[in-house]
């Protein structure tokens, strides 16, 4: 494999021991895995530094030796503004975004706000599993729409099934995941608009995760959702950030955007009633320069993409009974090993004790992942190799 990447500016493919920084995806292994000699390739952050503006913005900060209190100036919502408009051609205002401690905490906080307990709320599985416990645990009903797997391992939506359901009077949410994590779709402008027309049809919000928006392969375009019309726009809750674009998610900063004047101030008024409505200093300025980082998200999008590409080729070689549909989006790649014949258990076991390596247990996404593993692939060339040179020698053991 090539290292050094097509653009010699970043160094993507930099060897980083992450070892000793307390990192959750190399130190968290043994509590999630029971062992931690595996090689980590599951949770969804990078093994890559993020932009070196973003990393000299917060050593100034840094240096300053002060961490109070700060006020959040009108370029931290400015910047995300921008970067909407000029990323993505969606138009929104600086007075409609609300910053949060994360997508899923606001999502959270959207569930238990606007909705009420036995409240219906529908996702489309496999789906990020996280979603489960934003209904599940709020005490609202989980209601799914599986999405249809073809032949070739493309995944669509299952529009009639989706109407059946939203008409439903009790389902109240539909959770977008845009682009879709596990199963990397961009979806299409025509299936976008085909989920608008049916919740405004049966009166039903859109919470639009929109997370993975910017790491989209050459070929496909992220479309807002509530980009598309006004009254499309009036029925959406737009969740974003740059976490998982700039690695940043531990600096635990989101975007919510909200379309109505009464939610935004509901919404806001509650983010004060738990005294979590501030930055942090770290957060407000990485927030404002990743947001003006092009070149750097489109240098990383080659790498992951070279990356991806070596996966493709690796398996079709050497593990051709593992299927995958090319991902159009994200830096995660959903495995199909159904085709072994494998119980859920047996799967994830032979992964971590025959092959030695973490990978995000497809069952984790719901009953349609059963017999899937996600890997992640954002990270140097070396750390892939290993990692897809472990999983062929857990296979060899079938």
């Amino acid at each position: 494999m090539c290292y050094g990447g097509v653009n010699m500016k970043y160094n993507f493919d930099e060897k980083i021991d992450r070892k000793n920084n307390h990192s959750a995806k190399w130190s968290e292994m043994k509590k999630n895995y029971g062992s931690d000699d595996l090689w980590p390739m599951w949770i969804a952050d990078m093994d890559i530094k993020t932009a070196p503006a973003i990393t000299d913005a917060l050593v100034k900060k840094a240096q300053e030796g002060i961490f109070g209190y700060v006020y959040r100036p009108e370029t931290y919502y400015g910047s995300a503004v921008d970067w909407c408009k000029r990323r993505f051609d969606w138009k929104i205002k600086a007075d409609e975004l609300i910053h949060t401690l994360g997508v899923i905490p606001a999502l959270t906080v959207a569930v238990r706000l606007f909705t009420e307990k036995k409240d219906k709320i529908m996702i489309q599985t496999p789906v990020y599993y996280p979603f489960y416990n934003v209904i599940k645990q709020n005490d609202r009903e989980l209601v799914t729409n599986p999405l249809v797997k073809g032949k070739d391992g493309y995944y669509t939506m299952d529009f009639e099934d989706m109407e059946e359901k939203l008409s439903d009077p009790q389902l109240k949410v539909f959770i977008l995941c845009s682009p879709h994590n596990p199963v990397g779709r961009v979806w299409k402008k025509e299936e976008l608009e085909k989920i608008g027309e049916l919740c405004l049809k049966y009166n039903v919000r859109i919470y639009a995760d929109e997370i993975w928006r910017d790491l989209v392969y050459p070929n496909h375009k992220h479309i807002a959702i509530a980009s598309l019309s006004k009254e499309i726009q009036n029925i959406t809750v737009t969740f974003f950030s740059a976490s998982k674009t700039f690695n940043l998610a531990g600096l635990q900063a989101s975007y919510v955007h909200f379309p109505r004047k009464e939610e935004f101030e509901k919404y806001d008024y509650e983010l004060g009633v738990l005294d979590i409505k501030r930055n942090s200093p770290f957060n407000l300025v990485a927030g404002q320069v990743a947001f003006k980082q092009d070149e750097w998200v489109d240098s990383l999008v080659v790498h992951l993409r070279d990356n991806l590409d070596y996966l493709l080729e690796f398996m079709t070689k050497e593990l051709p009974k593992v299927k995958i549909s090319r991902p159009e989006a994200t830096y995660l790649v959903w495995m199909d090993f159904t085709e072994y014949g494998l119980t859920k258990e047996e799967l994830s076991n032979v992964m971590k004790e025959k092959g030695k390596i973490a990978l995000d247990d497809g069952y984790w996404f719901g009953v349609e992942g059963e017999g899937y593993e996600r890997i992640n692939i954002a990270c140097p060339g070396y750390m892939l190799e290993e990692g897809l040179d472990r999983i062929k020698k857990a296979v060899s053991h079938l």
